[in-house]
């Protein structure tokens, strides 16, 4: 069995179920978890689900990831304060009408945008800026990992609406994009969507599929 790395610094972003088990897997192996959130009462939220878990140490900030400045002074104040991050992992929701593109609202199309398509493009560029500095200065030796899960089923199924079906493809040609332009860094890139996983499987299932793909 892979072991799973010690004293990892790890940022986990997103909402729902999916995420908040990953936050908890992450702690059960002893992982330091900061998670920007945006209220102080999803703060308490994840502090109560959390609660029963006395490995690692979870660390809840109040930020607007989404915001490309904010994140920017965000994961600065973050490597200030702990190292290098070592792995970041994205959660997003992509959870949208079923109407037909032509009865969606500009209100619900600009939603999409900003949480699936902007956020995408946003963190992703954030991070690995700071993972490939990092893979050139002191923390040469120690190259990050970078996970965006889309808590969706994949573009090309049809079990999904317009908008879903249109934020999971930019989705993941931004994530070819970004897999491609550091594959000679060292960084490890992972998309996952949670139909790469049968229809048994549980976001627990998923929670520990992300684990394994941090275990070395």
């Amino acid at each position: 069995m892979r072991n799973f790395p010690e004293n990892i610094i790890s940022v986990v972003a997103g909402s729902g179920t999916t995420c908040y088990n990953i936050i908890t897997a992450l702690l059960s192996n002893n992982a330091t978890v900061i998670v920007p959130i945006k209220s102080y009462a999803e703060i308490q939220s994840l502090q109560e689900i959390t609660a029963s878990i006395t490995l690692g140490e979870l660390v809840p900030v109040l930020a607007d990831i989404p915001d490309y400045h904010r994140a920017n002074h965000f994961f600065e104040d973050i490597e200030e304060r702990f190292g290098q991050i070592n792995l970041t992992i994205i959660v997003f929701d992509n959870d949208y009408s079923d109407s037909q593109l032509t009865e969606t609202t500009y209100e619900e199309w600009e939603r999409m945008q900003r949480n699936s398509i902007s956020a995408c493009f946003i963190v992703g560029k954030v991070i690995l800026e700071f993972m490939k500095r990092n893979a050139k200065g002191i923390y040469r030796n120690a190259h990050g990992i970078y996970i965006a899960v889309s808590n969706t089923s994949s573009p090309d199924s049809a079990k999904i609406s317009p908008l879903n079906v249109i934020a999971a493809h930019m989705q993941a040609e931004l994530s070819k994009i970004f897999a491609e332009e550091i594959k000679y860094t060292g960084i490890k890139y992972y998309h996952v969507f949670v139909d790469d996983f049968n229809t048994q499987t549980d976001d627990y299932d998923i929670a520990r599929y992300i684990i394994d793909l941090c275990a070395t």
